[in-house]
């Protein structure tokens, strides 16, 4: 069947391939100083944010992707108490983050502020974090923002867009190294690092340039299924400044917090550390 552009949105990927969602309404449209902000109303994927035509988060499979960068990364760090997320304005990362109660400071550093004012608008669940009395919210060029500290952090997420407009500072050595300096000892930085199907060559690079800032063993990829993402086949890549054993986890994660997650549990932190076979040799 062919689609009626007037009743879906569709993310055409290089214009090789793409992905189409039906929508009942279009929420909201506006132009920011740094993108295009659309959000959708979908009978299938529930509210849908857009930027800059791409899909960036959906109400069925946000919880995949905010669980998966989040969750690994405190699973191997014991007690943390400082966070830093940089990007993910919808807010999800950090309403996982707010379930450990050893944080006590949670700070989102997002370049755009409309995109953290409209999720909380149309996102309020998926935000809901953003209001927890340790969040601090900051409007600023994350690369630029993550520099002036040092031995500052436990936990670093690198929750970004594709390496283009505002999002392509967040793929350079620079800012790699910056996030390498601002982890405390021991603590953990997770990048998402794209598709190994439909990005090979920026998933590769991106790891190979972790790989030479943090060292071989101290950055390693994992993958989950995001289905509205490119290929759902999609990438994170684990970084901390002291060798770490992905497939044993240094602290276990509470019973409490675990029963209230929807995808991420012990099983799957040491299943999504094992590599198809392609991916290794992108990487190798």
């Amino acid at each position: 069947m062919s689609l009626n552009e007037k009743e879906w949105f569709t993310e055409a990927f290089e214009n090789n391939t793409a992905f189409a969602v039906h929508y009942t309404k279009k929420l909201y449209e506006a132009q920011s100083e740094f993108q295009k902000i659309e959000f959708y109303e979908t009978p299938v994927m529930g509210r849908v944010l857009s930027l800059d035509g791409c899909f960036m988060v959906t109400e069925k499979d946000s919880f995949v992707y905010h669980e998966m960068i989040t969750h690994p990364a405190g699973a191997m760090t014991p007690h943390p108490e400082s966070a830093l997320v940089i990007g993910g304005g919808d807010g999800g990362t950090v309403t996982e983050l707010v379930k450990y109660p050893s944080l006590r400071s949670i700070t989102l550093c997002e370049i755009d502020g409309e995109v953290v004012s409209t999720c909380k608008k149309f996102f309020p669940e998926i935000s809901s974090g953003l209001s927890d009395s340790r969040v601090k919210v900051v409007c600023l060029d994350g690369a630029a923002y993550v520099k002036q500290f040092q031995d500052e952090f436990d936990i670093i997420l690198i929750d970004s867009t594709d390496p283009v407009g505002p999002g392509k500072a967040l793929y350079e050595m620079d800012f790699y190294r910056s996030v390498k300096n601002a982890l405390k000892k021991g603590g953990v930085a997770t990048f998402q690092t794209e598709s190994p199907f439909f990005m090979a060559n920026v998933f590769s690079d991106t790891v190979k340039n972790l790989r030479s800032v943090f060292g071989h063993e101290c950055a390693t990829p994992y993958l989950s299924v995001i289905p509205s993402y490119p290929g759902a086949l999609w990438s994170f890549t684990m970084c901390s400044n002291e060798p770490k054993d992905a497939f044993n986890p240094q602290s276990g994660l509470s019973d409490e917090l675990l029963k209230s997650l929807d995808y991420y549990n012990a099983q799957i932190h040491t299943a999504a550390f094992v590599l198809p076979n392609f991916v290794h040799k992108l990487i190798s």
